[in-house]
């Protein structure tokens, strides 16, 4: 076993783990002081069973109970002188069994990689105690592993820890990867350099200059002779550049920012801020000097596409560059603009966990071996294992073929190799394991340089490293995208994304209420702002109207839900 895991060791793709720390969940003001920490891992000499179940990936061909990593783990287990036998039932109708389950207080010992929603976690664990509780176990003695991935992400620990100080559901964490190009949010505003090139302007980083040059672009002669559209745009990514450079971060923007979002450091909804009346006026100023089509809001994507395709707009919003072919290299990534009265500008990067898609019985019989084996899967060795399996030859169980590197140093295996499997996502959740959403992915380095790059968080100050495990070819369509919004908006990536609200079932019931009439109310009246149905002069009577619909009370609850994560943010 001592040879197989230094051979795994040397092969392991990425360098993530910091020192651990005696105690992970001792840095909280809000811990439970009423349960002392489990320390040390159990003498147990019966055997024990432990039950596990899973949701599969669509598609799979094979039973849970087949799957050759919790086979390991039994394995694992022995190695370490336990006998444990795990007993892996598999379900295609997660939400609906794990309600039945939770309803009935008759969970199995583990559940994986299903989702708890933040409404049952204050529920089932915060009021009832059925689900555990894991910030006992949570120390370097038993879950080391854990630890140190919250210890290199903080406010993962954050977003998971419910308002008692317990931690009832763990995360899915996937690596940092600040040079992908894509923040996940709204940095995504190009322009052709031809068309600048053709006014006579430069990249604009004003607002003035930007109005500047979006009515340049309506003069220019295009190659087939329709008229120009300065700006084309689809997945809302205007709006959202546009709130973004309005100083707003932390969650998707949405269209008319009818969202909750983070802005000076404060917990609002956009729609219901000052800068709603910059938006709306810049919105306006589109749609009535034809700097945006007419029929913007009803455009499809195919339509905008096609426009894109056909070099009939100087301003592009869009997902990657799809439309535009071989003549990426014409595309230039807008600068961040301050708009209004805003001094800042923060984009936030995609987030790199899955909320709460671990979590176990309060009544499991041996809560330290469950903690055991769920941090297993949280350190380099196990995270490799679950998603690979063994190298080639090096199967303890002689079940699997194994894996190695490929001509192109990718990993692979020979069912992958003769086509049996389209990929080894695909061969690993047919044969390894029941489903991605577990524990830790690795990072393996196949094309990247496998250094680790530093990231400055532009709200925090605070320098996290990141792994370069994806190699971006500026050759390329896609990687020409990337390459160039990683230039321009980089410096404004933050780590912080809110968190799911932890509220309580009546809470999280009229807060559903209230924001579905909210949204509503707000998409509506703010088309008729830009199209000139309704004043400019209506905005302040708007605000009155969604006073009316209760959003001080939508905020007021979220702002308490929010209230210790972002007093952690602002220091």
């Amino acid at each position: 076993m001592n040879t197989f895991k230094k051979v795994l060791a040397l092969l392991l793709a990425f360098v993530m783990m910091t020192a651990m720390f005696a105690g992970c969940g001792d840095n909280s003001d809000e811990e439970k002081e009423t349960v002392a920490d489990v320390t040390g891992a159990p003498e147990i000499s019966e055997p024990v069973t432990l039950t596990v179940l899973t949701q599969r990936h669509p598609g799979t061909t094979t039973e849970a109970e087949d799957l050759w990593f919790f086979k390991y783990m039994e394995y694992w287990f022995a190695e370490q002188g336990y006998d444990v036998t795990i007993n892996v039932q598999q379900t295609n109708e997660a939400k609906q069994q794990t309600s039945l389950l939770l309803g009935t207080d008759s969970l199995p010992d583990l559940v994986w990689a299903i989702s708890l929603g933040r409404t049952d976690v204050m529920q089932y664990g915060v009021e009832e105690g059925i689900v555990l509780d894991w910030t006992p176990y949570l120390n370097e003695n038993l879950m080391p592993n854990l630890c140190a991935r919250l210890a290199e992400e903080p406010a993962i620990k954050n977003s998971h820890t419910a308002p008692d100080g317990g931690m009832y559901a763990l995360p899915y964490l996937t690596p940092s990867q600040i040079a992908s190009g894509s923040y996940g949010t709204s940095e995504r505003l190009y322009f052709r350099q031809s068309w600048l090139d053709a006014v006579g302007l430069e990249n604009p980083t004003t607002e003035e200059e930007l109005l500047e040059v979006l009515r340049a672009f309506k003069n220019v002669k295009t190659e087939n002779g329709q008229k120009a559209i300065p700006m084309v745009s689809a997945a809302n990514f205007l709006e959202k550049y546009l709130w973004t450079c309005l100083g707003f971060y932390g969650t998707e923007p949405n269209k008319y920012g009818s969202n909750l979002m983070i802005k000076d450091g404060e917990l609002v909804i956009p729609a219901y801020t000052e800068s709603y009346k910059h938006f709306i006026t810049l919105m306006k100023t589109f749609y009535e000097e034809g700097i945006i089509a007419k029929d913007y809001f009803s455009m499809d994507d195919a339509t905008a596409g096609g426009l894109m395709r056909d070099n009939v707009c100087g301003a592009l919003c869009w997902w990657t560059l799809e439309y535009v072919g071989d003549d990426f290299k014409d595309i230039v990534c807008a600068n961040p603009i301050l708009l209004g009265d805003n001094d800042e500008i923060h984009v936030s990067r995609l987030s790199n966990h899955t909320a709460n898609t671990i979590w176990a019985s309060a009544d499991t019989e041996h809560p330290e071996l469950v903690a055991m084996l769920v941090d297993f899967i949280y350190s380099d060795e196990g995270a490799f294992l679950y998603r690979y399996g063994p190298k080639a030859g090096e199967d303890p169980l002689g079940l699997v073929e194994g894996w190695y590197y490929d001509e192109k140093g990718e990993v692979t295996t020979e069912m992958v190799a003769n086509g049996t499997y389209a990929n080894m996502a695909a061969y690993g959740r047919d044969r390894l394991f029941p489903n991605d959403s577990a524990g830790l992915r690795p990072a393996v380095v196949t094309n990247g340089t496998g250094e680790m790059i530093e990231f400055i968080d532009s709200v925090t100050g605070e320098t996290y490293t990141c792994i370069d495990n994806q190699k971006i070819d500026g050759e390329t369509n896609d990687g020409h995208w990337r390459l160039i919004t990683i230039e321009k908006w980089t410096d404004k990536a933050t780590s912080i994304r809110l968190p799911g609200a932890y509220l309580d079932s009546d809470q999280t019931a009229e807060a559903s209420d209230i924001i579905t009439t909210l949204q509503q109310h707000i998409t509506s009246e703010s088309a008729k702002f830009i199209t000139g149905q309704r004043s400019l002069d209506e905005i302040e009577k708007f605000w009155e109207e969604l006073e009316r619909l209760r959003i001080e009370d939508y905020l007021e609850m979220h702002r308490v839900a929010y209230a210790d994560y972002l007093e952690q943010i602002n220091g």
